[in-house]
């Protein structure tokens, strides 16, 4: 086993004097280890690593390796680990390492519907109220045996007709206010902000804050298009349709640009030929504002009037009217979201997440104050947070960067938390669930190594954990950032196939 050992550094030593980009490469294999890695499987490893990093893929770029053992800390393998890369989506298992952490699993988030004012007869001489308390899943159709969107609506339409009112004088009121008015990171792309994936997050969502847009295609490549569908009833939109008719089987090439405060959107790209329903997702630019709107339009619907247009409390006022509650309604569990989270990369829960527990941890729902509350968390708990400087809570913000070290230290730290079952069992597994289930199937890796995959503009990633073959947890981090512009399935396949190698240790 010495010899062996004595080997890998030899080969680690002779493939790092051949390199010709300067970087720091660290070995942690001792007797320790020794016992439970195996070294061969581990030299593998470490030549894959090396090789890619010395690969013409990364020669304007970085890549960015860090394995550790969970049982003590102690680095088995890293490379550039201390450099500080975007994280893409990988930063999702921050999000929700911190919030099962702060609140644990079997948390709820609860929604309630509320009037202030009185009931005279059949009459609300007030406001109805929808208070949110953040839960991105409000409304959503994901869940088994969940209420969507509409079952809600009508819940809320039986519940006030329950309480004897048939008139509001008032007007519905969105109450998002337990976050702040910023439901955008202030470095996220223009080009994200209108499309699913760019969702802004507010103390109440609503149906994920996205729609649904169909269009018709025309008969020839270059002709209009036709919005034929929007759902849900979004009609306050002013929707602007650019969208031109592709080649056959171009997929999705839709683009969706709006402000987060306006109701202007504006659609461009292509849909393919042939398609007479063609539909695609964007995100709502104003999501309270939205629940409010769909509340006011049930009711109507339901027999109730409402005097008033729908509004959104923009801040709590010093000094509120009381409000008495007449339905509340309770999220699935956190554990359950946090697992659609790291299994699907839903970048609005990882989001509410962050906001989330910065009011538990110090009282600011801010991006930015979040992100500390957040990094100091983990400092306390001895991650090495240093290069720790993201921008929200998914990675969406292709400026936010940690280090593979930061990342890979937060996982161990996660191991040693009441709550780590729970953050375990919510990271797909590979070859089974997740953006995971197609890799590395019908390898040692499947079933073993759990994983969330990252993806932005430049930057490919990986972070999560492995069993050894003795039974030690390692937790991971691989980030490869700024390769060639062309490179990007090359370096997917490349870290797919360090994935494998980490199952075979």
């Amino acid at each position: 086993m010495y010899h062996s050992l004595q080997r890998f550094r030899r080969n680690v030593q002779v493939i790092a004097q051949k390199s010709y980009l300067i970087f720091s490469l660290v070995l942690g294999v001792g007797t320790l280890h020794a016992q439970s890695i195996d070294s061969l499987a581990l030299d593998r490893l470490s030549d894959a690593v090396v090789e890619l990093q010395n690969s013409e893929l990364m020669r304007n770029g970085v890549f960015t390796f860090c394995l550790k053992s969970a049982k003590n800390d102690r680095t088995i393998l890293g490379i550039n680990q201390e450099q500080s890369v975007p994280s893409a989506s990988t930063l999702k298992l921050v999000s929700t390492a911190t919030v099962l952490s702060v609140l644990g699993g079997d948390y709820t988030y609860p929604t309630y519907l509320e009037y202030d004012g009185q009931i005279v007869q059949d009459t609300l001489r007030g406001n109805l109220y929808l208070r949110g308390t953040g839960d991105p899943s409000l409304g959503s159709d994901r869940f088994d045996g969940v209420p969507d969107g509409d079952q809600l609506l009508n819940r809320w339409t039986v519940a006030v007709r329950r309480a004897g009112i048939r008139y509001v004088q008032g007007q519905v009121v969105a109450d998002p206010t337990i976050f702040d008015d910023k439901n955008l990171a202030d470095t996220w792309v223009w080009g994200d902000l209108g499309n699913y994936y760019g969702a802004g997050v507010q103390g109440l969502n609503f149906r994920e804050n996205l729609y649904r847009v169909s269009f018709k295609a025309g008969r020839d490549v270059g002709d209009p298009t036709e919005v034929i569908k929007l759902e849900p009833d979004l009609s306050y939109l002013k929707l602007e349709n650019r969208v031109t008719t592709g080649e056959a089987g171009s997929g999705d090439q839709v683009y969706i640009y709006a402000s987060p405060l306006g109701d202007q959107v504006l659609l461009t790209g292509t849909v393919p030929r042939g398609s007479s329903a063609f539909t695609v997702k964007g995100a709502v630019p104003r999501p309270a504002y939205v629940a409010a709107f769909g509340l006011s339009q049930a009711l109507k619907a339901g027999g109730v009037g409402v005097a008033g247009e729908p509004g959104v409390l923009p801040k709590s006022p010093a000094i509120a009217a009381p409000r008495t509650v007449i339905d509340q309604y309770n999220s699935p569990t956190l554990r359950e979201l946090a697992q659609q989270t790291n299994w699907w990369s839903i970048n609005l829960y990882a989001d509410a997440f962050l906001k989330t527990a910065g009011v538990r941890l110090n009282g600011k729902p801010d991006f930015d104050e979040a992100a500390e509350a957040e990094a100091d968390y983990w400092r306390k708990k001895g991650a090495d947070m240093r290069g720790f400087f993201v921008k929200d809570g998914s990675g969406l913000s292709p400026t936010g960067s940690l280090t593979a070290q930061n990342l890979t230290d937060v996982l161990n730290a996660a191991t040693k938390d009441k709550n780590f079952t729970d953050f375990y069992n919510s990271i797909a597994v590979l070859g089974e669930t997740g953006t995971v289930r197609n890799i590395g199937r019908r390898t040692k890796a499947a079933g073993n190594v759990r994983a969330k995959s990252g993806s932005i503009g430049g930057t490919r990633a990986y972070a999560g954990y492995v069993t050894t073959r003795e039974g030690e947890r390692l937790s991971f981090t691989m980030i490869a950032h700024k390769y060639l512009p062309d490179g990007s399935r090359t370096v997917s396949l490349r870290l797919r196939e360090l994935l494998v190698l980490l199952g075979e240790l």
